[in-house]
């Protein structure tokens, strides 16, 4: 069956970006869906990929309780603080147990982040399978409706760098239908070199990390018969031996 060309009609991550708790919901639905019987095809996903969405959604789930617990706390430590000025006698203050919040912080040490992340690479990749059908896609909450005008010159695609403390990973997304990309780097700013070339959807960078920081500016190009298409999405971050990981991004 020929596959039709799509464009996206409901944005999934319009909804998710409104609202915390539209991230939550949709990853609880993904995370569910995808792995059960419940989807008319498999979008083959792999056990790591299903372990990091479900590993990253209940630390989401873990925070939120955090929070909540942590909201409490501030009330109950307030009302203490009242206490402690007014009371008539000179009965002990008893403070709020704790446990419950140490607890929670506790099990989200270590768990894996990055769910927008995830939303983008895992709904690529069901869109590059032949396998999914319409149903799958309505029932993730993925709709689509034919439109074969589309311009091809404002194609553009998605990309992520991160630098890790030791190499660049990238990754990248593309629009429906476009499977091709060209991805290229430059240094402060200086000229394009060629990093990869095909149908993945990324790449690592392990070129050496200086001593002193360096922009590291990386463009994702749409290719079609050898040639780019579209708009370039560039990607510019902070690499460095005396840079921290969270000091990257510009």
């Amino acid at each position: 069956m020929k596959r039709p060309t799509h464009i996206l009609n409901f944005s999934v991550k319009k909804y998710i970006h409104k609202t915390w708790d539209g991230i939550y919901d949709f990853f609880s639905q993904y995370s569910e869906n995808l792995v059960n019987v419940q989807t008319k095809t498999d979008p083959g996903l792999s056990d790591a990929d299903i372990l990091a969405i479900r590993d990253t959604n209940t630390a989401y789930g873990q925070i939120n309780k955090a929070v909540v617990e942590t909201e409490k706390l501030l009330a109950a430590l307030r009302a203490l603080r009242i206490q402690l000025l007014t009371q008539q006698n000179l009965d002990p203050i008893h403070v709020p147990v704790i446990q419950y919040l140490v607890d929670l912080l506790t099990a989200i040490e270590g768990k894996r982040g990055g769910l927008l992340w995830q939303e983008d690479r895992l709904t690529d990749r069901i869109f590059r399978s032949p396998r999914c059908t319409q149903e799958d896609f309505e029932m993730l909450g993925l709709i689509y409706k034919t439109n074969t005008s589309a311009p091809i010159d404002n194609l553009i695609g998605k990309l992520y760098a991160v630098f890790d403390g030791g190499k660049v990973p990238t990754h990248w997304t593309l629009p429906r239908g476009r499977h091709d990309a060209r991805l290229s780097s430059s240094t402060n700013h200086g000229d394009w070199v060629i990093l990869y070339e095909g149908s993945e959807s990324h790449f690592i960078d392990e070129r050496p990390i200086p001593a002193i920081s360096e922009i590291r500016s990386y463009k994702l190009e749409i290719m079609e018969g050898g040639k780019p298409i579209g708009k370039p999405a560039i990607d510019k971050i902070l690499v460095g031996q005396d840079i921290s990981v969270e000091e990257t991004k510009l």
